[in-house]
């Protein structure tokens, strides 16, 4: 007779919770300051906050930001191009996940 066991992975979602200032988004990501001010000037990531010096990132942000920089250094996107390749990546996503759930 053999034992059977279940094994239950826990966690958090780090995305939902985390909030990053701009210095420690730009550590996390190991870019630099004026970086994140284009992406948020292009939409491709969103700030709580209306001062610069009290922005508050999500933890999506940080994924966002890596998503970027491969685009750009990989492809050679421009920042304005960047943005809209993230947003139609996560829209596949998205589409994915509700077609899975179908």
């Amino acid at each position: 007779m053999t034992k059977q066991t279940t094994d239950i992975l826990t966690g958090d979602i780090v995305e939902n919770e985390t909030r990053l200032s701009l210095q420690q988004l730009c550590d996390t990501c190991s870019v630099e300051t004026e970086y994140i001010i284009t992406l948020v000037n292009q939409g491709c990531i969103e700030p709580v906050g209306v001062e610069q010096s009290r922005w508050r990132f999500s933890g999506v942000s940080i994924r966002r930001v890596q998503k970027a920089k491969r685009l750009q250094q990989d492809l050679g996107i421009n920042p304005a191009g960047v943005a809209l390749v993230i947003d139609l990546i996560d829209e596949i996503e998205r589409l994915r996940c509700k077609l899975n759930r179908l």
